[in-house]
């Protein structure tokens, strides 16, 4: 749990980075590459906070890559598609994109109504996240206990 205190050490974007590596660890991801593929779509800012905030750090193993996609062409081998506010118009485009894929879209904007499969929600000044477990069960990933009793789930 976030707490206020810890929220004045951390930057909102670094606590993002910090969850979005927790979700990665604590999902079950079928067979892939040799690397762990973290996609930001349409926004390089994200990418440079994410790469430093997650430099050295492994899932299963395996390194992480911080990769900038521009568009849904670009998604073969990433893992988690991160969709920051900024770009939250491109929803449609990237659900479109990821479906039938193991891909967790995850937006910064609570999105999970127009179909992202985890959303970040600021609650009580607090940094939380909803699911939604049927659009994360489409993906074809398992999400394991401790992720689904952390989530707001929908």
């Amino acid at each position: 749990m976030v707490t206020s205190a810890y929220a004045q050490t951390f930057s909102y974007k670094e606590l993002q980075a910090a969850y979005i590596y927790n979700f990665a660890k604590y999902i079950k991801w079928p067979k892939s590459e040799d690397k762990f593929v973290i996609g930001v779509y349409r926004e390089s800012e994200n990418v440079e906070i994410l790469t430093k905030a997650l430099s050295g750090k492994t899932v299963r193993s395996k390194a992480i890559e911080i990769r900038l996609v521009e568009n849904t062409d670009d998604l073969s081998g990433i893992n988690i598609i991160y969709l920051p506010e900024s770009e939250s118009r491109y929803i449609k485009e990237l659900i479109v994109g990821v479906s039938g894929k193991n891909i967790l879209l995850v937006t910064e904007e609570d999105l999970i109504k127009k179909g992202a499969a985890i959303s970040f929600v600021v609650a009580d000044d607090l940094l939380k996240f909803k699911l939604k477990k049927v659009v994360f069960d489409g993906t074809g990933l398992v999400a394991m206990d401790g992720l689904l009793k952390l989530a707001i789930l929908e």
